[in-house]
């Protein structure tokens, strides 16, 4: 039968069997519980360790199932290193080394995320007071998905006659075709673009009224 150990870590009491205590015998615990290191024991008769008390559950979970399981909210990783490392666990020191490069990488990662410039992508409406013409600025690919702006064509060949293959292009609405602009600014915002600023040149009325819209590309 497996020889139940009563520890005094560091004034936290463990109790634990003599197998889980020897599972690496090359570790200080391993040498301690085979009999080459002497052990003390306290007044009560329990094996004293100085180590870190709370901190010795995480050792001793190792020590039972060879993983190294951690809080999520887990803060104190340079002393549960130094724990292992006064233990001389070579698997728990190497755990805790790789959980280390884990966090590391993964802070890395979200400092890189928290700096980056995220790449934008805009529509621009103008509309030109004295001549009543209406212009959007913005991909093909976005212009054929606003209905209004395929709408204020007569027929589809019309329209797709109307753009190129270029990426960005200043599509002229036809003259005289009146245009519904909080329709527009609305089909607009359904495909994910915010209003990001607005500016009128000219003032009076020959004045160009502009608004930006913008998405960032995911």
């Amino acid at each position: 039968m497996d020889e139940v150990i009563n520890l005094n870590v560091g004034g936290s009491l463990y109790t634990t069997s003599l197998s889980t205590l020897t599972r690496y015998p090359d570790s200080m615990l391993g040498s301690m519980f085979s009999g080459r290191i002497q052990s003390a024991r306290d007044a009560q008769g329990n094996y004293v360790i100085d180590g870190d008390g709370p901190l010795f559950r995480y050792v001793l979970n190792f020590l039972r199932r060879s993983t190294l399981t951690l809080p999520d909210d887990f803060r104190e990783l340079d002393l549960l290193a130094a724990e292992a490392d006064f233990y001389q666990i070579r698997e728990l020191i190497q755990a805790v080394a790789r959980l280390r490069e884990d966090q590391e990488r993964q802070g890395e990662e979200a400092r890189r995320q928290a700096e980056r410039i995220p790449e934008m992508e805009f529509v621009e409406v103008e509309f030109e007071c004295a001549s009543g013409q209406w212009i959007v600025f913005g991909s093909a690919d976005v212009l054929k998905r606003i209905p209004v702006v395929v709408g204020s064509f007569k027929d589809g060949h019309t329209f797709k006659s109307r753009l190129t293959r270029s990426e960005e292009y200043g599509l002229n609405l036809p003259r005289g075709q009146p245009v519904n602009r909080v329709r527009l600014f609305r089909e607009t915002s359904l495909l994910g673009f915010r209003l990001a600023c607005t500016s009128s040149s000219g003032g009076d009325e020959r004045s160009t009224d502009r608004w930006v819209f913008a998405r960032e590309v995911k």
